[in-house]
């Protein structure tokens, strides 16, 4: 069974790139193959993989006969990518009048006749909450919301709730869950962040993860040299097992 999980936030600088790409770091090292989409602009998953392919997720979502075998790129044994550029910021204006954008990666993933061949699929959006991400959360079993120590964080989390209603209501994914909310970027010995921290455990106390994940530049400089914090620094992957042990929990 190949489970489907949507990394979705909807405000930048949380790290959520970052834990993405880490979380499918451990992943493969739990022996899993997986399938990393960057489904942002911004490309940042991509750059961190350091990998191009002929065919990019613009290319996905705005061409008809391009599927899913099309696009991907393998970054190792076990972890394949596909990537995205500068190009899916037109993607709103280009689908604009397409009456089934918000069904297009669902449509084309049900089509994927390799798609068994991955025990997970994790799928990294933008902040903006716009088609791609409608797309990603409309084909996901489940979705992990992202919240860094900031102030808005209640807010943020609330405004994907109601995208997350709103896609249910509509019948486009009626199996989508929930899978946690992931406390990231969080300063470890700061007071505002204990106090920031303790509004959030009264407030969503049920659907945390356990983990969190604390600010390191061992993070940056994994990323800066394409690499997982797996293959960096095994040290601070240990926060990583936690959540994929936490994952495993609450999906099999």
């Amino acid at each position: 069974m190949t489970i489907v999980i949507s990394f979705v936030n909807c405000k930048g600088g949380t790290g959520k790139t970052t834990s993405c790409v880490n979380l499918v770091g451990q992943i493969e090292k739990q022996g899993h193959r997986v399938l990393l989409i960057d489904n942002d602009a911004q490309g940042n998953a991509s750059k961190i993989m350091d990998l191009k392919s002929p065919y990019s997720l613009f290319d996905l979502y705005s061409i008809s006969s391009i599927g899913f075998e099309d696009c991907i790129v393998k970054y190792n044994d076990k972890i394949d990518v596909i990537t995205n550029d500068v190009k899916s910021f037109t993607l709103e204006s280009e689908l604009h009048n397409k009456r089934t954008r918000e069904t297009i990666l669902k449509t084309k993933f049900a089509k994927f006749s390799n798609k068994k061949d991955y025990d997970f699929v994790i799928i990294d959006n933008s902040p903006f909450i716009g088609i791609a991400t409608t797309n990603a959360l409309t084909m996901s079993d489940y979705y992990i919301s992202v919240i860094d120590k900031g102030t808005s964080a209640l807010q943020n989390l609330h405004i994907i709730d109601n995208l997350v209603k709103d896609i249910i209501d509509l019948g486009e994914n009626d199996d989508l869950k929930l899978l946690g909310i992931l406390r990231n970027n969080f300063d470890k010995k700061t007071i505002f962040t204990r106090q920031m921290n303790e509004v959030i455990e009264d407030s969503f106390k049920n659907d945390l993860f356990n983990t969190i994940i604390y600010n390191s530049i061992k993070y940056v400089e994994a990323i800066t040299l394409n690499k997982t914090i797996q293959d960096y620094n095994n040290k601070w992957a240990e926060p990583y097992k936690h959540l994929y042990y936490e994952i495993i929990s609450k999906v099999y």
